[in-house]
């Protein structure tokens, strides 16, 4: 009977001993494991976004696809853009025309203009300002029987400038027509600072 207690006291401290060994190789390891810095995530760009839209009224010469049109109207412009720290980003300008006629110089035909655009400027870091957006159009001809109906014809009438503050955000939105020449064809709406029908957005970040 004290020959079989002796080997079951030994059987025991032999399982203790090779327990205590494998948790003595063990927790090292984890020790080790857990000593290992922390990989840092990606941190996503902040971006600034503004936006802005004002209505513009038209009036003066441009040169039309076959003659020289006195146009009258109106421009909707909406800007929103989207920056970094350094100003550098994107800029969606979106142009319409409102109730948008002219009048033939030579023939004293009335024209109609219509449509909208969508330009997507890249704005530089430390942004050169203004930028320009040259939006294209239709002309709708008058049909004069009996003469064919003569097909709509893209036209760019309009010069946009969007002034940018340094950090991307929109100061200010102005419009002019592009006369005959390549100059400034007419008067237009002023440079909307706000407080003149525009329409504001908060500086925000996205």
């Amino acid at each position: 009977m004290r020959g079989h207690a002796i080997r079951a006291a030994r059987t025991f401290t032999v399982k203790i001993s090779l327990l205590l060994a494998v948790l003595g190789l063990a927790v090292p390891s984890a020790t080790a494991a857990a000593a290992q810095p922390a990989r840092a995530g990606h941190a996503a760009p902040t971006l600034g976004v503004d936006w802005r839209s004002v209505t513009i009224a038209l009036s003066g010469p441009i040169a039309g696809a076959s003659e020289q049109i006195n146009l009258t109207g109106t421009l909707h412009v909406t800007v929103v853009t989207r920056t970094g720290a350094d100003g550098g980003g994107t800029a969606q300008v979106i142009s319409s025309l409102g109730n948008t006629r002219g009048v033939g110089a030579v023939t004293g035909a009335t024209y109609r203009f219509v449509g909208a655009d969508v330009d997507r400027v890249t704005v530089p870091p430390n942004p050169i300002t203004p930028l320009l957006v040259l939006p294209t159009f239709l002309q709708i001809n008058p049909v004069v029987p009996p003469n064919p109906i003569v097909p709509p014809n893209p036209i760019a009438p309009v010069r946009v400038l969007v002034s940018l503050t340094a950090t991307g955000g929109i100061a200010g939105i102005d419009a002019s027509l592009i006369g005959p020449g390549g100059g400034d064809g007419g008067t237009d709406g002023g440079t909307d600072l706000g407080t003149d029908g525009g329409t504001d957005g908060p500086v925000e970040s996205a």
